[in-house]
């Protein structure tokens, strides 16, 4: 499965980068929206986005205007947000799951392992 991780902070995008590197998946990080949108395609069999980027929640715009474009693979938003009515704003823009920062590598491999069958 090859996935696209949009994520701005280089500690946690390097994290995700090597875990990923110890699976028969593929990665391809990237740090703004236009990034993201650059390497959008249908091949994408995941995508894993932070919700916060820099001081603003684009991370839900994005995620928005990704289903509007008819994008249908699952969307994981990987996030500090942990209320419940966050979490809930995540399923609402079009996210299928969440991740909460800080998490453990095992519950990622949980969501691929979920996703990618």
């Amino acid at each position: 499965m090859h996935i696209l991780y949009l994520e701005d902070q280089p500690n946690d995008a390097n994290l995700v980068k090597r875990y990923v590197q110890t699976t028969p998946h593929d990665i391809t990080v990237v740090d703004t929206i236009q990034g993201a949108n650059a390497v959008l395609s249908d091949n994408l069999g995941l995508i894993l986005v932070d919700l916060l980027l820099g001081d603003s929640r684009s991370g839900f715009d994005f995620v928005r205007e990704v289903r509007q474009r008819g994008y249908n693979q699952p969307i994981i938003a990987v996030t500090a947000l942990v209320l419940p009515q966050e979490i809930e704003q995540c399923f609402s823009c079009g996210c299928n799951d969440v991740i909460s920062k800080p998490y453990a590598i095992k519950r990622l491999d949980e969501l691929f392992n979920k996703y990618s069958s």
